[in-house]
């Protein structure tokens, strides 16, 4: 099934919101505003913004050059108690090299009606908290006092950044409905970005030019000038500025369902990318990049591309680690399984190397995503194996559409063997070659050469992972049951599994576990290949679960898959447009054997069922049949993409909705 991603994401169209800009003066909050209950066109909306305006632009300053100014203006109405979270905003300012993006003139008001009247609470300088996320990035977490259901909430502050080649996103669309957004944008005639948009609802950007003339302040190396006591002077730079609009109202929440990649590669936004400069007396010069032109500027990164080539550090290790004849295979588990013991990940991500380097990684025995995933492609390198790294996009980092360097956040190693392409992973314990954590599972990577060249690496698992259930069970008159359990897991599903077990004692895992599950007793818990991952991952157990049954009269009614069967359809909306995304192919299965208490026979079994999806993307088969005391279940559901476009939601809305209808129905056994 082939996807055009470009097609699929980028609507943009000539639909024009006839607004002017709204006159929403700061600190003048109406009556109506905090009085308003529900929002008019979306009632079940916890919040609203009631006004958005994003002014940007540049500035320039002799000493520092040019920068841009980003003001904000955010009228917010909180409905109900989930709308809390909206009480704090969140601000990235984001940081290069010595340079850093800083908040200012920050100023907000919460007003509530109290008696009838209109109060407000002013925001307090503790409300403003800066805290460092990673190198990369700093967060402002602006907190709004006296927050109850009604507020209004009214929030202004400054950003500015002396990162002038960079624009983050413009975005329109959230995951609560917004009534009206402004947008202006003045970029200097020495810039030229390239612009793209994403998203479904359509917005218009006007475009048109206005002079501009700046004062700069400077001092004189004029020797006469400083003769005369004339060093400071004067003066101002004209130009042209290509300014962009967007005045827009009405645009709908866009809400996160289960099996989505990331809500942010859906929500309406405009997108910047610096494409140009062309400075006074200065060369032009080119950013226009290609996907080829982003791998190599990234290889050429001080803390990335030398860093594969320093090996003096893990040499003595590695050669001690493959002494004697082996097999190549043999080399890359090797050293892949040293890689994974010997180093913890800091939870950093990013395609450079920590501030000391590989070097002092390998000695701390910590590093982040870069320090361990290139270390892993060095060592493979310096034992004669063919490996690369390849660009990746995290999930939560979104859909990298565009060639750009901001594009990527992530690094893994790719072994080149023959024609395939091995995925390996170092910073989780629990993967293995081609089995990746889900956070790596978006889409496609970019496998970067030494040469220069790069290649297109698909990252989603092509190999199905599978859950098998295996359950020997006795019903008891008084509704009870108690059985044996063995659930095999493979792929994905066993390092997720693997995962939660080292994440808690076992002691906690199975009263998770017990509580997944309705209540239940387990004993006898073993668990066995949990280091072994080349191997499926298989837990045991004993269980027993009072009133799995429910006994009306004389008869007893069971669903047959009891306490494992769904019981809730995940796909709830009556329109879905962004795809489903199920992160990797799978299959569920359900084998389970029934003994029913002396004294009942099967009155009545639910029918077999087979539900197929369109161009064979999924099955789900109900398979059921009684043998004297017993009752043989088969259930089997699989969905062979992890992606599906927007176009198929209404089939697997339909497919889980016949899957849980299904399950949900009962044997009835009845007294002999």
């Amino acid at each position: 099934m082939k996807i055009n991603v470009a097609l699929l994401l980028l609507l943009i169209t000539n639909y024009t919101v006839a607004l002017s800009e709204p006159d929403y003066k700061f600190g003048k909050v109406s009556e109506e505003e905090i009085a308003e209950t529900k929002h008019p066109l979306e009632p079940e909306a916890e919040a609203a913004i009631l006004y958005k305006k994003e002014r940007v632009y540049y500035d320039y300053n002799i000493d520092k050059g040019w920068y841009i100014t980003k003001e904000y203006h955010y009228r917010i109405k909180i409905y109900n108690k989930e709308g809390f979270n909206w009480a704090t905003l969140q601000v990235p300012l984001y940081v290069s090299g010595g340079d850093e993006e800083r908040i200012s003139s920050v100023r907000g008001y919460t007003f509530n009606l109290v008696d009838g009247k209109v109060e407000s609470e002013k925001l307090q300088k503790n409300g403003v908290f800066v805290e460092e996320v990673n190198k990369f990035r700093n967060k402002a977490s602006i907190t709004m006092p006296e927050v109850k259901e009604g507020s209004v909430l009214d929030i202004e502050y400054n950003v500015s950044s002396p990162l002038y080649w960079y624009l983050d996103d413009f975005l329109f669309q959230y995951d609560i409905p917004v009534n009206n957004v402004y947008l202006r944008l003045d970029i200097p005639q020495y810039f030229f970005f390239k612009r793209y948009g994403k998203g479904y609802y359509p917005i218009k950007l006007d475009e048109s030019k206005e002079r501009r003339s700046i004062k700069i302040n400077y001092r004189s190396n004029n020797e006469a000038d400083q003769l005369l006591g004339r060093t400071h002077k004067s003066g101002s730079i004209d130009f042209d500025e290509n300014v962009y609009e967007v005045k827009a109202t009405n645009l709908p929440s866009l809400r996160e369902e289960a099996f989505t990649n990331n809500i942010n590669n859906y929500r309406t936004a405009l997108k910047f990318e610096l494409a140009s400069t062309q400075f006074p007396n200065r060369p032009y010069k080119n950013y226009s990049l290609s996907w080829e032109d982003v791998a190599k500027s990234i290889y050429d990164y001080d803390d990335f591309g030398p860093e594969l080539s320093k090996t003096k550090y893990f040499e003595e290790d590695i050669s001690k680690l493959l002494q004697g004849e082996m097999a190549m295979n043999e080399k890359i588990m090797l050293i892949y399984n040293f890689v994974k013991s010997r180093m913890t990940w800091d939870g950093y991500s990013g395609v450079g190397c920590s501030k000391g380097g590989i070097k002092e990684s390998y000695s701390e025995g910590v590093g982040n995503v870069a320090d361990i995933n290139l270390m892993l492609t060095s060592m493979m390198r310096y034992a004669g194996i063919k490996a690369n790294p390849i660009l990746v996009s995290t999930r939560s980092h979104g859909i990298p559409l565009f060639p750009t360097t901001d594009g990527f956040n992530y690094v893994i190693c790719g072994v080149e063997v023959q024609d395939n392409v091995i995925l390996l992973d170092a910073t989780e314990r629990n993967a293995y070659p081609n089995i990746l954590p889900n956070r790596a599972l978006n889409w496609m990577g970019r496998l970067v050469r030494e040469d220069g060249s790069s290649s297109s690496i698909n990252l989603v698992p092509v190999d199905l992972s599978q859950e098998t259930h295996y359950l020997q069970v006795q019903i008891n008159q008084d509704g009870s049951v108690e059985g044996k359990s063995r659930t095999q897991y493979s792929n994905q599903f066993a390092m997720s599994v693997r995962n939660n077990i080292d994440t808690v004692d076992e002691t906690v895992y199975m009263e998770n576990l017990e509580t997944e599950y309705g209540e239940m007793d387990i004993t006898e818990y073993d668990l066995k290949n949990k280091r072994d991952y080349s191997k499926p991952l298989i837990e045991s157990c004993s269980f027993s679960r009072e009133n799995q049954c429910e006994i009306i009269g004389e008869d007893i009614y069971f669903k047959p898959m009891l306490f494992l069967a769904k019981t809730e359809n995940p796909f709830k909306m009556e329109k879905r447009i962004y795809p489903v995304d199920f992160t990797f192919p799978r299959q569920e299965k359900y084998i389970i054997g029934i003994n029913i208490p002396e004294g009942y026979k099967v009155q009545s079994l639910p029918e077999n069922v087979t539900v197929q999806l369109p161009d064979n993307l999924g099955k789900f088969s109900f398979n059921i049949m009684s043998n004297g005391n017993t009752v043989n279940v088969n259930v089997s559901s699989e969905i062979n993409s992890a992606f599906f476009p927007a176009n198929y939601y209404d089939v697997i809305k339909e497919y889980y909705k016949n899957l849980v209808e299904k399950q949900s129905e009962k044997v009835v056994l009845s007294k002999i």
